[in-house]
């Protein structure tokens, strides 16, 4: 590592919670980077100062321009640049007179290139952010997503925040990450692109998430790293404090060229990778779905499990079988009903009692016009010693099949979201995608995921991605203990 690439001892707290922000190419073009960023700041509520900076523009979005940071009257702390790149070194020398701490850079078009010109200018930008003591982020990166203190860099980016932080290599990614886990109920503490990590790189996100008080848990998608020892150092303090999840991108030999001009990273073999998450105590996973469902798992599971023993209720006899193979196959156990579940469903289905097991079908119970229901057998698993895991599958499939089919279903989820909110256990809901081109179904389908996520309940699509979560948890918490 050149001299120049020595990491700086300029803490990272203005990353986090800038208390003033400049954006440096501001635009009042709707359709431009400059204006997303000032429009996010705007209607997410930035509570600090916000500086437009262009040089022809006296007014964006109802905020006074200055045609350059020496314009400014007061302190800037935080530079948003989405200027083109060959302004870049100007910009710099602008920030290190107004004694700014953070530059982001959603400027492109250095080493990602290919090209040693783009190289060149990267190192030259190095040099200047070490002498000044200011701190990078990027380039080549949408920066930081940070809803609780009114920063994003999409206006249509969720506004919801919560106990996950994210750390990301790649824009688009990250956005991907935000959408699809919102409507699973997770919250965001911050999401941080981060880019060709030029100087802001994943071992100092990880220092300072993994000590963060309102981090609990710690996401990140990474194509490469630039100090092996130190990523590992950061990765392994970091698990020790809270669960650490990451998806490695550039894991085959085309994955690993496309990073390449993608962020420039080097990504480095699928092997070495996967030892050296194992060692560190961190959880491998291989796509954004396996991501999102861990997030999942460890934002809403209560506490971690006594043992590996599920129960699982609902859905046809199908559904029973794959619960029952999923479960088994992840490692964990799936008893028998005990005795004194098996009385109590006596007392109230006779000729069930001795029929129905572990995992329960549904379809057995409806069939029979049963005295007993499988939200009352999953109470009886909840308060039973047997069980320390529960799998609610809906059933929303046979359901809506039915008459008066979406106040059945809704009933269905409230009973199950009743049970779910008073439950020490994990449970892990089944309820699958609203994917049917009858609006009616759509809309109930969506309505239910609706209800169990605004309980702060875990919901999966399938019953195979739940078993999946099921078993990374409890291998996360036994390895711990």
């Amino acid at each position: 590592m050149p001299e120049s690439a020595a990491p700086p001892t300029t803490d990272l707290a203005s990353l986090l919670r800038p208390g003033s922000i400049a954006v440096v190419g501001a635009s009042a073009n709707p359709d431009s980077p400059g204006h997303d960023y000032l429009r996010c700041l705007v209607e997410f509520g930035f509570a600090g100062p916000v500086y437009p900076v262009h040089r022809r523009e006296p007014e964006i979005r109802g905020l006074k321009a200055y045609p350059d940071l020496a314009s400014i009257p007061g302190d800037v702390e935080f530079v948003i640049s989405c200027i083109p790149s060959g302004g870049i070194l100007e910009l710099l020398d602008a920030c290190a007179e107004k004694g700014v701490r953070t530059v982001q850079l959603f400027t492109g078009r250095f080493s990602e290139t290919g090209r040693e010109e783009g190289a060149e200018l990267e190192r030259e930008v190095l040099r200047r952010v070490r002498a000044a003591g200011i701190r990078l982020l990027g380039p080549n990166c949408m920066g930081l997503h940070d809803p609780g203190w009114g920063i994003s860099f999409r206006p249509d980016l969720p506004r919801r925040t919560g106990p996950v932080a994210f750390l990301s290599q790649s824009g688009n990614n990250t956005t991907e990450v935000l959408l699809h886990s919102d409507v699973r109920g997770i919250g965001y503490r911050a999401a941080i692109s981060y880019g060709n990590a030029l100087d802001i790189d994943e071992a100092d996100l990880l220092d300072l998430l993994g000590n963060d008080s309102e981090t609990r848990v710690i996401g990140a998608y990474i194509e490469g790293v630039r100090d092996g020892r130190r990523f590992l150092d950061a990765l392994r303090a970091a698990g020790r404090e809270k669960p650490v999840v990451v998806f490695k991108g550039g894991r085959t030999g085309a994955g690993a060229r496309s990073a390449v001009s993608h962020t420039a990273a080097l990504a480095g073999s699928s092997e070495v990778w996967r030892g050296a998450l194992r060692q560190a105590g961190a959880i491998e996973v291989h796509s954004q779905d396996e991501l999102i469902d861990l997030f999942v798992a460890f934002t809403f599971f209560p506490q971690a499990p006594a043992g590996r023993r599920v129960g699982a209720v609902g859905g046809g006899g199908g559904r029973a079988v794959q619960a029952a193979d999923a479960c088994t196959e992840e490692g964990l156990e799936v008893p028998p009903l005990s005795d004194d579940i098996r009385s109590q469903i006596r007392e109230r289905a006779p000729d069930l009692w001795d029929w129905i097991g572990n995992p329960v079908d549904q379809s057995i119970l409806a069939g029979a016009g049963a005295g007993v229901s499988g939200a009352a057998v999953l109470e009886m698993m909840l308060d039973s010693p047997q069980f320390d895991l529960l799998i609610a599958n809906v059933g929303e499939d046979w359901v809506l099949g039915r008459p008066d089919s979406a106040r059945r279903l809704n009933h269905i989820v409230e009973r199950f979201a009743g049970i779910g909110r008073r439950s020490q256990k994990p449970v892990a809901y089944v309820l699958g995608p609203a994917d049917s081109p009858d609006e009616e179904r759509w809309r109930a389908v969506e309505q239910a995921r609706t209800l169990l996520v605004d309980a702060g309940l875990a919901v999966f699509p399938t019953v195979e991605r739940a078993a999946w979560a099921l078993g990374c948890y409890v291998r996360w918490h036994e390895g711990r203990a």
